[in-house]
């Protein structure tokens, strides 16, 4: 037990008294929050950039009441006008303006659009927020205008039936309703990511450390004092103390933020943070998660460090190791649009995906509270096969150099470890 403590602290202290850990340590929520916020405020500038377009109308009728949109008199969009001629040479001629950067882009809206034809947006630069959030609107707001009139109602009538109907969204829980505008799916999707990056973070340590003892000599110096498991086992515990006080350092400064916000009077009224979907037990959940995650995939890193002969072979065999972890990311978008789906519920129990979409879907109220349990259960089994596996490759791989070892070797290293 002494030389298992031994291992652990020195594992322990040699990352966090290193000045790498405390400027990580206390920039990680800095660059978090940068990564949040930054594309915010882009797609917030982008929105308010002044775009200048043309509009070709065969109608005649569709500009005058595009004009008057919101979209045109707030001055997101400005109006510049087509030149004359056949409708033909005024695209191509507008083409060229957009290719020669004079134009962003122009609307073409046929005859029958009044009928339900399609109106066309041509541009260099087709973002998203300009032609769902901006150009849609006023397209339809315009046309519905024309549509209101040609039925005989009176403009007041026509402006109502043009305006977009708000719709607001309450999340319902055990504890009551809350107004919904995007913080659960935030939330779910931040703690999955959070996991992602710590399990690969953490994980990659043990890889890193087998390897760099293994090139030094070190572990044959090691070893003569020590069994092979309790040098992984000791690795494993002081890299999971390093990823846990990180993790404590990251949640206390979250706290100290989510205190001061609900205190401040600038976030007095923010919805947003109000009614976080996070509580004590969140927290606890996503520990046990990272806990379980961290082991399970730092015994398969550990096995591939004891593999490797040289870091550029440890970069080469990580590869399989580190889809497991990504597959996740991927699915992500699946869970988040369908959290109850027989196909999100069936890939959470998947124990090497568990830490990262079980999460997501525990913040999004679509676990049953008999599932954790199982997940949990399901993931400790495969800690204890993987430990198994891992410990037996990890006791003949660290001592053996020079040939990477065949897929035949690794499973008679597993037979006779």
């Amino acid at each position: 037990m002494n030389k298992l403590l031994a291992v652990i602290r020195r594992e322990y202290l040699a990352r966090v008294r290193s000045k790498w850990f405390i400027i990580t340590t206390l920039l990680a929520p800095v660059f978090l929050v940068a990564a949040m916020t930054i594309p915010i405020l882009l797609a917030v500038r982008q929105a308010e950039r002044r775009v200048a377009i043309s509009v070709v109308d065969e109608t005649g009728e569709v500009t005058p009441e595009l004009l008057k949109t919101d979209a045109f008199k707030e001055g997101r969009l400005r109006f510049r006008p087509a030149p004359r001629g056949d409708t033909e040479d005024v695209q191509r001629a507008l083409r060229q303006q957009i290719l020669d950067e004079g134009l962003a882009g122009y609307l073409y809206i046929p005859a029958d659009v009044l009928e339900g034809g399609r109106v066309e947006y041509w541009g260099r630069d087709i973002g998203q927020t300009l032609v769902r959030a901006t150009l849609r609107p006023a397209v339809t707001s315009a046309v519905r205008q024309l549509q209101a009139r040609a039925l005989g109602l009176d403009p007041a009538t026509a402006a109502r039936l043009a305006q977009p109907v708000a719709v607001e969204a309450y999340r319902v829980t055990e504890e009551g309703v809350a107004r919904e505008e995007g913080q659960t799916v935030i939330t779910a999707h931040i703690l999955g990511l959070v996991i992602y990056m710590a399990v690969l973070l953490y994980g990659a340590m043990m890889l890193r450390a087998a390897v760099a003892e293994k090139t030094s000599k070190m572990v044959e110096i090691i070893l003569s004092s020590i069994r092979p498991w309790q040098l992984m086992l000791g690795k494993t515990l002081g890299v999971g103390a390093v990823g846990l006080t990180q993790i404590a350092v990251w949640l206390g400064i979250l706290g100290m933020f989510l205190v001061y916000a609900g205190s401040a009077q600038a976030f007095a009224d923010a919805e947003f943070l109000k009614n976080l979907p996070v509580g004590f037990d969140t927290l606890l959940l996503f520990m046990g998660l990272f806990l379980t995650g961290y082991f399970l995939y730092s015994g398969m890193y550990a096995s591939v460090g004891a593999i490797a002969s040289t870091e550029q072979e440890a970069s080469q065999l990580q590869i399989p190791v580190t889809l497991l972890v990504v597959v996740p990311l991927f699915v992500i978008p699946v869970v988040l649009e369908a959290p109850r789906s027989d196909a999100s519920l069936v890939l959470s129990w998947i124990p090497f995906f568990t830490p990262i979409l079980f999460i997501v879907r525990y913040v999004l109220g679509a676990v049953a509270i008999w599932e954790v349990p199982l997940v949990f259960t399901l993931q400790i089994v495969t800690i204890l096969f993987v430990a198994w596996v891992g410990g037996r490759i990890y006791r003949v791989g660290l001592l053996m150099t020079g040939k990477r070892p065949t897929l035949p070797e690794l499973v008679r290293w597993i037979r006779h470890g």
